[in-house]
């Protein structure tokens, strides 16, 4: 949308926050929220920290869930019932965008709230959207092609994250590390890791910005595998063109832990 005269896109979570399990609004936020004409949110309970403002927005602004559509996938690692992650998101992996094939329905979405918001410059929409669309097939098709060769199929991931990914690319989340994010595993915990990775459960440990490594680390250590990054694209850049380069570094430490 940056070449769009006239709109101005808002973030009420600043890019190098990361975590956004466990935000708390700030009256900045609803003043944002209240001037707004659209409001676009992923979906899935994700933004559980905006259900009480939502329904006190004035009428006339617009809501899309930018997930609508797409088929969730459940949560495979998460923490006991009746923690705060799991009452908001509940048995649903909240984390759509971590998928280029995802990213192409979302951007649809947005694309066509956009629209329907501001006729007067669906053309410029629908321009950006087709050449967004068109990176993000390419990166799927990309990543999809170099995955079909790994020998290695099975990781350990940071937080629940990576789902979606995992599923384009015919990969298993062996286990991950901290069930709650944010929160440091207890022994027992990394112990259970630790042994299922011996035992050829996993082939490398993914730590991921934004989040605590020393757990994931002194899991991979004592496990006697490999740490690579993997970024769900929580933090950084704004342009479009970062998600592509995160998507890209994705798959090049995807393909040296699993690559043979």
């Amino acid at each position: 949308m940056g070449n769009v005269k006239n709109v101005e896109v808002e973030l009420l979570i600043n890019p190098e926050a990361g975590d956004v399990h466990n935000y708390q609004l700030v009256p900045g936020d609803l003043l944002k929220l209240n001037r707004a004409d659209l409001v676009i949110l992923n979906g899935l309970g994700l933004e559980g920290f905006l259900r009480d403002a939502l329904t006190e927005l004035p009428d006339g602004i617009k809501i899309v869930t930018a997930g609508e559509g797409i088929e969730p996938l459940p949560l495979t690692f998460h923490e006991h019932p009746g923690e705060a992650h799991g009452e908001e998101h509940g048995q649903w992996d909240p984390h759509l965008w971590v998928s280029p094939r995802n990213a192409v329905r979302m951007t649809e979405n947005i694309r066509d709230a956009l629209t329907e918001t501001d006729p007067a410059h669906a053309d410029a929409y629908r321009a950006n959207a087709a050449e967004f669309i068109g990176r993000l097939e390419s990166i799927n098709e990309k990543m999809r092609d170099t995955a079909h060769g790994w020998p290695n199929r099975a990781i350990v991931t940071n937080h629940d994250a990576f789902g979606y990914l995992a599923r384009d690319l015919g990969l298993e989340i062996a286990g991950v590390v901290m069930l709650t994010p944010g929160a440091s595993p207890s022994a027992g915990e990394m112990l259970r890791l630790v042994e299922m990775i011996r035992n050829g459960g996993a082939a490398a440990v993914f730590v991921e910005p934004g989040y605590p490594e020393g757990p994931a680390r002194s899991v991979a250590r004592d496990a006697g595998v490999p740490v690579y990054t993997l970024d769900p694209c929580t933090t950084g850049g704004t342009d479009p063109g970062h998600f592509i380069d995160v998507m890209e570094h994705n798959l090049e430490n995807l393909d040296a832990a699993l690559g043979g």
